[in-house]
């Protein structure tokens, strides 16, 4: 019985629930109009919190949209930053030697005590520091060397390359003179001094002008130069040089030919200018002695002709790792440096070369052997010269050098150097053979 009331109480329960979703009964009763009822969906009010919350929003995409411009704004200017300081080059090298002389005197006293006599010695021998601005067509170049004796300006220079032929370029400022070993950095010569002629000729490499260099494709390149008319590489002047013969001039040709595994570079070059005479004596080359009978009469202001010409060579041959061979030659009349004090004008007849050949042994050494002969003084025997400055000298040069190190060239050198002697002011050879171990770090 209790299971039958249970069934019908949820039969009563389940019928009310379904009259209950169908809602009110749509069929009129009879005799009454029968009218149509439309639904209509309610509409959501607007409130002032939600336009509050819009208002807001649209003020955070405005802000975050001047965030983002702004931080576009910056990445291109970083980018133009980036790009100007991709065209600043900075390189430089250092090197430190030990030298030890066989010299009775010893080596160049500065910076010691001059009443010292020191064969041996540790030597910041070049501190070089470049930095280079390259805009392209144009471009900016300074370079100092930093030693233990000062500071000294080498390289302040500017380039510029013309557009339209694509062969000419102009150089303004210091800068290296037109000549091989000149322009044969030190940072990768294999000698560690340039030959005697070349800083006879050209001490301090460097001058002071103007260059224009014509380079058409594949066929030749010539320099023309002009520079102050000092004798140091400095920037003084003796009077009356400088407003009688203000300039010199210096020009140079070179080919380059590619013959397979040999490659060969020559070229020629001559520098030609005057000074003007301070003196009323002028000792020629073929003169032995400084006496007034021996001299030459000119008159103060006459132009003393300082002229001289060079051929040079360098061969390339790739065998065994690699090989070159590098001579040039040079021969002319040179001048003395006119002093404050008007003397003799001492004008002489010169000659000089060397000649250097260079192995690769492996990828981490290196030999080289070199020949240097100058002659201050070659239209005279040697026997009737009278001054030890005027002998003619001879260098053989032998070395190694090592690169197992990144950066790094470490060097052993060795210079026998023969003076030529004669019996009334030089009977014997002077021990000036000089031992160089040298650490050269390149950047």
């Amino acid at each position: 019985m209790k299971n039958i009331a249970t069934v019908l109480a949820l039969s009563v329960l389940l019928a009310a629930g379904a009259r209950a979703q169908q809602g009110p009964n749509t069929e009129s009763d009879p005799g009454k109009d029968q009218k149509t009822t439309d639904v209509k969906l309610p509409v959501k009010a607007s409130t002032p919190a939600l336009d509050a919350t819009d208002e807001e929003l649209k003020k955070k995409v405005e802000e975050m949209k001047s965030q983002l411009e702004g931080l576009d704004e910056a990445i291109k200017e970083l980018q133009t930053d980036r790009d100007a300081l991709k065209k600043i080059k900075v390189s430089g090298y250092l090197q430190i030697n030990f030298e030890k002389s066989e010299s009775m005197n010893g080596l160049s006293v500065d910076p010691y005590d001059a009443k010292d006599f020191v064969k041996s010695r540790f030597r910041v021998r070049r501190s070089r520091i470049k930095i280079m601005y390259d805009g392209g067509s144009t471009s900016m170049v300074v370079q100092g060397d930093y030693s233990n004796s000062g500071f000294s300006l080498k390289d302040a220079y500017l380039d510029f390359a013309e557009q339209s032929l694509k062969m000419f370029s102009f150089r303004f400022g210091v800068f290296n003179r037109p000549n091989y070993e000149v322009e044969y950095s030190s940072s990768q010569r294999e000698s560690p001094e340039r030959s005697r002629v070349i800083g006879a000729l050209y001490p301090g490499e460097r001058d002071l002008g103007v260059m224009v260099t014509m380079a058409p494709e594949d066929l030749f390149k010539l320099q023309l130069a002009a520079f102050n008319n000092t004798f140091a590489g400095t920037f003084s002047q003796n009077n009356p040089n400088f407003s009688s013969e203000p300039l010199y001039f210096m020009a140079r040709v070179t080919k380059a030919l590619n013959l397979g595994d040999v490659g060969i570079d020559f070229g020629v070059h001559g520098r030609f200018g005057s000074v003007r005479a301070n003196s009323a004596r002028l000792l020629e080359s073929d003169v032995a002695t400084n006496g007034a009978a021996d001299t030459t009469s000119i008159k103060v202001g006459d132009a003393v002709s300082r002229n001289w010409f060079g051929a040079e060579v360098q061969l390339y041959y790739d065998f065994l790792g690699g090989m070159k061979l590098l001579a040039e030659y040079i021969t002319g009349s040179d001048v003395n440096v006119l002093s404050a004090t008007p003397g003799a004008i001492r004008k002489r007849d010169f000659n000089g070369y060397y000649a250097m050949l260079v192995k690769s042994l492996g990828d981490e050494f290196q030999f080289a052997v070199k020949y240097d002969s100058y002659n201050p003084n070659s239209k005279i025997s040697s026997d009737v010269i009278n001054s030890t400055s005027e002998l003619a000298i001879n260098t053989i040069g032998l070395g190694l050098h090592n690169y197992s190190f990144p950066n790094v060239r470490l060097t052993l050198w060795y210079d026998n150097v023969t003076t030529k002697t004669n019996d009334r002011i030089l009977k014997e050879d002077p021990k000036d053979n000089l031992l160089t171990f040298g650490a050269q770090y390149k950047f």
